[in-house]
């Protein structure tokens, strides 16, 4: 009699709590799919890329700088020619 009781509590007080843990988890990923949030992330995101954007062109200009004067120094060999003849 004591065992049928103890499982019905231990079985009752699982439910609950599973439930309880299933309303807040559904509640948070109401909260994230929400339009204010979702407005707020793309913003975040539109931000970075930005940022992002124009670090990687920085990046590939100081790279296309480089590479000329390589190219220049390699196939010139100090060599002065007009811009023009070059291309």
């Amino acid at each position: 009699m004591f065992s049928r009781m103890f499982f019905t509590a231990v079985g009752l007080g699982a439910g609950v709590a599973i439930g309880v843990w299933t309303i807040r988890k559904l509640e948070r990923a109401g909260q994230q799919l929400a339009p204010d949030a979702l407005v707020s992330r793309a913003g975040e995101h539109a931000t970075g890329l930005g940022a992002r954007l124009s670090e990687a062109i920085e990046v590939g200009r100081a790279a296309a700088v480089a590479r000329e004067a390589e190219l220049r120094a390699t196939y010139l060999d100090g060599k002065v020619v007009d811009d023009d003849a070059v291309g």
